[in-house]
């Protein structure tokens, strides 16, 4: 049964975009947005049909399919993060296609940072979750960044989770997710790993996670992988100093420190300026 289980990321927008309804619930994020899909079909095609239709359901219609993976095959090369995971469960308990959270972004994609300094006049946000809209709106303003695509997402509003993805229009490049779970959490993807960041950090807690942010909008931050084959065993992340030295960041990560005698397989930059430029 483990080749009958499909993941995708979809692309999707809305069907009435003017509806009353609709209006109310998304405001200006009815632009559209992409979503992860779980599900199981006999093979991608009617995976591809089953989403389609459930999304027409709900008033979304699927604008287009990337990813389409095997389940098994996207677990065989990376763990699923505690999302995906969450949904995996479901799925076998249940055999109904999962959604994972919904990254919506505005009809005006063009204006990114204003779209997120809006958002963070929103009553419904914490605190920190405000502080960090507020601020990423003022990093996308104020730094170019080439190589961020122009349809960030952002999920959450009136929630105790507010999300922001930030995708790379190269495919070499790695998206950054941040998540800021009310005012007890702020937690940042890299793809191949995450960092936590929380009150037990000290009292300028959110400050670090908003540099380590800033730092991988334009390269410095520098991920070193530890893997064997295609499955990735460890990773972390070492922010740039002013010095030039590449310091371990001292936040709570997704796994835990390497062997100081193992060397790392591959090492990149964070980045969204232009390939080379950081």
């Amino acid at each position: 049964m483990a080749d009958r289980f499909w993941i995708a990321l979809v692309d999707v927008f809305p069907g009435t975009p003017d509806d009353p309804e609709w209006v109310e619930s998304f405001g200006d994020a009815a632009g559209g947005g992409f979503v992860h899909v779980l599900g199981m079909a006999k093979d991608a095609a009617a995976f591809r049909r089953a989403v389609a239709e459930a999304l027409s359901g709900h008033g979304w219609e699927a604008r287009g399919f990337e990813e389409v993976e095997l389940l098994a095959a996207v677990k065989a090369r990376e763990p699923l993060s505690p999302a995906l995971e969450a949904l995996e469960s479901q799925l076998l308990r249940t055999g109904r296609l999962q959604f994972s959270r919904f990254f919506l972004y505005p009809r005006d994609e063009s204006s990114t940072a204003a779209w997120l300094d809006q958002e963070a006049q929103d009553g419904r946000l914490s605190l920190t979750q405000s502080t960090v809209l507020a601020n990423l709106a003022r990093m996308l303003s104020s730094v170019e960044l080439p190589e961020l695509d122009e349809s960030v997402g952002l999920t959450g509003q009136g929630s105790e989770e507010l999300e922001v993805h930030l995708p790379h229009r190269s495919e070499a490049g790695l998206d950054l997710s941040i998540l800021v779970r009310s005012d007890a959490e702020i937690t940042v993807d890299y793809e191949y790993g995450h960092l936590h960041f929380s009150p037990e950090l000290g009292n300028d807690w959110i400050g670090q996670a908003l540099e380590f942010v800033y730092g991988a909008l334009q390269g410095g931050v520098k991920v070193e992988i530890w893997a064997t084959g295609d499955k990735l065993e460890q990773s972390r992340a070492l922010l740039l100093l002013e010095n030039g030295d590449w310091f371990p960041f001292p936040a709570w990560a997704a796994t835990p420190d390497p062997d100081p005698a193992a060397e790392p397989v591959a090492v990149t930059k964070l980045s969204f300026l232009e390939p080379g430029a950081s």
